[in-house]
C-alpha cells in the first residue's frame, strides 16, 4: 500500500498524553467533525513508553491507538526517539550533546541524543524493536515517523573517536588527510589520528564575527560525517522496523534549508520525504515555493507536509496570525508544489510548557466543544475540499525544464569562509535567483549535483561555491550537450576540501564559461554600482563584484562606475561551448538586471518567452499520465484579477469552468483540470 492509495492525509500531531483521557473521545468527535482524517501520534513519548530501563508499558499508547482506530483515523506512528527520558540522562551521560563551547548537557530539552553514543544507539533499537512488534499491523497504520526534525551537532569523546574513524573510511592515510586539509598551515600537520580533534571554539574555531575554523576542511569534513552520523541513527531504526513490516513507508520530518544535514544524501535513505514548512509573516512567497521544490527536488518525488500551523507559531519573533483565507492558500500552495499531504502541528492546543501559544486544530477556545473558532471553521472547510480532490492528482508530479541546483556543502564551505562578506548568506543567494525564475511565472525545479540533471534545459548554480572535478566535468557535459548553464560569483571558488583552485577563478568551470577572474570586490551593504547591459538598459549591481577577463565569452553587460577602478570591466557573460551556452554573472543584479537575463537564458535554451505574469498570482502545475493541473494562488491578501491560463480547464473547488478573466479574493485559489 501506498499513500497514494488511501484518501489524502489530513491531520498532524496529537499528544493526547498531555491532556486526561476523558477529554480524547470529545477531541477525537471535533476533528472528525473538522474532516480530520489522520493522526501523527508518540512523537515524545519515551519517557512514558519507558519509565526504566527494564520496563516498557505500552498502556497508554495502547488505548490511544484503539481510539484513532475507532473513529477511523489513518496513524503516522512515531517511534518517540527524539527527546530523551531523564533516567537515560542521569544513567548514561554520554546520551546527551556537547556543545561547541565544550557544555556537556544534562537533562532537558529535545533533539537532544548524541549520534555516536553507543548507549543511545543500543537504547533507541531496544525501544523500536519493541515497538516495530507491537504495532506493525496495527489498523490504520500508513506510516512510520523516525525521531523528529533531525539536526544540530555533537562534539563530545564519542564524537571525536567516531569522527576520526569516518576519516580512516574516507582517506586512504593520515598523510592524505594532512594534503586535502593542508594541515601545514599554522602548525595542524597531524601525526597521528588520535591528535585530530573536532573543529570548535575550544579547538580550532574563530570567533571573527561568526564561527570560522582555521582549516575550513576539516570542518567540512566534520559536517559531512555528523551528517551521516545521524543519518546512520536513522537507518539503524528504519532497519529494525523493516524486519517485521517490509512495505509500510518510513520517513522523517525535514527542515527544508536548514544548515545541518545533506538531504539530498537523507532522500536516498527515505521513503518519502516529509518536512515541516513555517513561513514567517514577511516570508515571501517565493521562499516557501522554493522550499517546496528543494522538498520535492532533493527525491524529485511528492512528499508530505508534515507540519504547519493552522494559526501561529510561537517561537518566532513576531508570531502573526495567519489572516482568513491564509491557511487554505499555504495548504494549496504545498500541494502545487508536489506535496501529497496537508498536515499540521499540531491536533490540540497545550495547556503548558513552551508550545501553549502554538496554534491548533483545537485551540484553547475550541477545546470543550462550546465555541467553534474562525481556524477551526477554516480547517474543517479546507478539509471538505481536499476530500472531494481525485485521486489522480496525488498521482501528478511536477514537471520543469528549469533546475536551481542547492547543495550543502558549499552552504557549509562558503559560510565557514572569512571573506569576502558578512552578508553571504547562502540560502539567500539562491532564492535571488529561484524568484528570477519564480517572477517570470515559470515552472522550476530544485536539484544537487548528484540529482539527474537529464531533463532540464536550464541550469541555475548560484554561488555554487564548491565545485570539485566530478561536479565540474558533468556541467561541462550538460552544457557541451546543448544545456543552458548560469553561475554567479563566488562559484568555482574550491575542490571538494575548501583547496582553492589556482590559476584564476572559477577554478574548474573557466574552461566552460570562457573567463577567469582576477579578484572579487566585496560591497558595503547599501551600496551599489552601475552596470550597462549591451542590449538594454542600466542597471544596478551589488554585494560582490567579480574582476573578469573574458578567453572566449562574449560580453553582456559591464560595470559603469567612474569611481570603480575596473569601471567598464565585464559584469555579466555568456560562453558558446559545444552546443550549449554557459553564462556568467559577475555582481548580483537588481530585479531589472535579472529580468533582462532571465529572458537571455530563455533565448539561449530555445524556450519561449515567459508570459505575462500577474504581481501577487503564483501558476504552478503538477501533471499526471492523463491530465494536467494548473494552479492559480493568489499569495496576497488583496483581490487579483488574472487571465486564465487554461480555458479548458475545468475548476475542482468549484466544479466549473473559469471566465476568460479570473477574478481571486485576498488568498483565493483555482486548481483546473485538463485532459491530456
Amino acid at each position: 500500500m501506498t499513500l497514494n492509495d488511501i484518501p489524502l492525509l489530513f491531520g498532524g500531531d496529537y499528544n493526547p498524553e498531555q491532556w486526561p483521557e476523558e477529554t480524547w473521545e470529545q477531541d477525537l468527535k471535533q476533528l472528525q467533525a473538522a474532516h480530520i482524517n489522520s493522526l501523527t501520534l508518540n512523537v515524545f513519548s519515551w519517557a512514558l513508553l519507558q519509565p526504566d530501563e527494564t520496563t516498557y508499558d505500552f498502556s497508554l499508547l495502547d488505548k490511544i491507538m484503539a481510539l484513532a482506530g475507532r473513529y477511523e483515523m489513518t496513524i503516522v506512528l512515531a517511534t518517540s526517539t527524539g527527546a530523551l527520558p531523564a533516567w537515560m540522562v542521569k544513567k548514561y551521560p554520554d546520551v546527551a550533546r556537547t556543545d561547541s563551547n565544550g557544555r556537556h548537557a544534562g537533562f532537558g530539552m529535545r533533539h537532544n541524543a548524541c549520534p555516536s553514543s553507543p548507549h543511545f544507539q543500543q537504547l533507541a533499537t531496544a525501544l523500536v524493536t519493541r515497538l516495530a512488534a507491537r504495532y506493525h499491523d496495527a489498523p490504520g497504520l500508513v506510516c512510520w515517523h523516525i525521531s523528529n526534525e533531525y539536526g544540530g551537532q555533537c562534539y563530545c569523546d564519542n564524537c571525536a573517536a567516531a569522527f576520526r574513524s569516518w576519516l580512516q573510511a574516507h582517506y586512504a592515510d593520515l598523510d592524505a588527510v594532512n594534503t586535502a586539509w593542508n594541515s601545514n598551515f599554522w602548525s595542524h600537520t597531524f601525526h597521528d589520528w588520535t591528535e585530530i580533534d573536532p573543529p570548535m571554539h575550544l579547538t580550532d574555531m574563530i570567533d571573527a564575527g561568526s564561527d570560522k575554523p582555521v582549516l575550513a576542511g576539516a570542518a567540512l569534513d566534520y559536517r559531512r560525517f555528523q551528517s551521516d552520523a545521524m543519518l546512520a541513527n536513522f537507518k539503524m531504526e528504519k532497519a529494525v522496523i523493516r524486519a517485521v513490516d517490509s512495505t509500510t513507508p518510513i520517513t522523517t520530518n525535514l527542515m527544508s534549508t536548514q544548515r545541518d544535514l545533506d538531504y539530498f544524501q537523507w532522500a536516498k535513505e527515505m521513503d518519502i520525504v516529509s518536512w515541516d514548512n513555517y513561513p514567517s509573516f514577511d516570508t515571501p512567497s517565493s521562499e516557501t515555493a522554493m522550499k517546496h521544490d528543494l522538498m520535492y527536488g532533493v527525491k524529485q518525488a511528492p512528499f508530505m507536509l508534515m507540519e504547519q500551523t493552522p494559526s501561529q507559531q510561537n517561537w518566532q519573533p513576531y508570531c502573526a496570525l495567519k489572516k482568513p483565507g491564509e491557511m487554505r492558500l499555504l495548504s494549496y500552495q504545498a500541494l502545487a508544489h508536489g506535496a501529497n499531504t496537508i498536515e499540521f502541528f499540531q491536533m490540540k492546543q497545550s495547556r503548558n510548557a513552551i508550545e501553549k501559544f502554538h496554534g491548533a486544530v483545537i485551540s484553547h477556545v475550541d477545546a470543550g466543544g462550546a465555541h467553534e473558532s474562525r481556524v477551526y471553521k477554516e480547517v474543517q472547510q479546507l478539509g471538505a475540499e481536499l476530500a472531494a480532490l481525485p485521486t489522480d492528482l496525488r498521482r501528478s508530479k511536477n514537471v520543469a525544464k528549469i533546475g536551481v541546483l542547492f547543495d550543502w556543502p558549499s552552504f557549509w564551505g562558503v559560510e565557514y569562509a572569512t571573506g569576502p562578506s558578512r552578508q553571504m548568506d547562502y540560502v539567500q543567494q539562491v532564492h535571488t535567483y529561484y524568484q528570477m525564475v519564480y517572477d517570470a511565472g515559470l515552472d522550476v525545479t530544485m536539484v544537487g549535483q548528484d540529482s539527474d540533471w537529464s531533463q532540464l534545459d536550464i541550469l541555475i548554480a548560484p554561488v555554487m561555491y564548491i565545485a570539485g572535478q566530478t561536479v565540474s566535468d558533468k556541467i561541462a557535459a550538460f552544457v557541451k550537450n546543448g544545456g543552458t548553464f548560469l553561475t554567479t560569483y563566488m562559484s568555482g571558488i574550491v575542490d571538494d576540501h575548501d583547496n582553492v583552485w589556482l590559476g584564476g577563478y572559477p577554478g574548474s568551470l573557466t574552461g566552460v564559461l570562457g573567463l577567469w577572474n582576477e579578484a572579487f570586490d566585496a560591497l558595503p551593504p547599501d551600496t551599489t554600482v552601475g552596470v550597462q547591459l549591451a542590449d538594454g538598459p542600466a542597471v544596478q549591481g551589488q554585494f560582490l563584484c567579480d574582476i573578469i577577463h573574458p578567453d572566449g565569452a562574449k560580453v553582456l553587460a559591464s560595470y559603469q562606475d567612474s569611481a570603480l577602478f575596473y569601471n567598464g570591466a565585464p559584469a555579466l557573460t555568456a560562453n558558446r561551448y559545444g552546443q550549449g551556452t554557459a553564462f556568467y554573472v559577475g555582481t548580483q543584479l537588481d530585479e531589472a538586471g535579472l529580468a533582462h537575463l532571465m529572458g537571455r537564458l530563455l533565448e539561449a535554451a530555445g524556450l519561449p518567452a515567459a508570459a505575462t505574469r500577474f504581481d501577487g498570482v503564483e501558476i504552478t502545475h503538477r501533471v499526471s499520465a492523463t491530465d494536467r493541473y494548473t494552479f492559480i494562488l493568489n499569495v496576497t491578501g488583496t483581490l487579483h484579477t488574472v487571465a486564465n491560463p487554461d480555458l479548458d480547464g475545468v475548476d475542482l473547488l468549484s466544479g466549473t469552468p473559469l471566465p476568460a478573466e479570473v477574478t481571486l479574493a485576498p488568498y483565493g485559489v483555482a486548481i483546473l483540470q485538463h485532459a491530456l
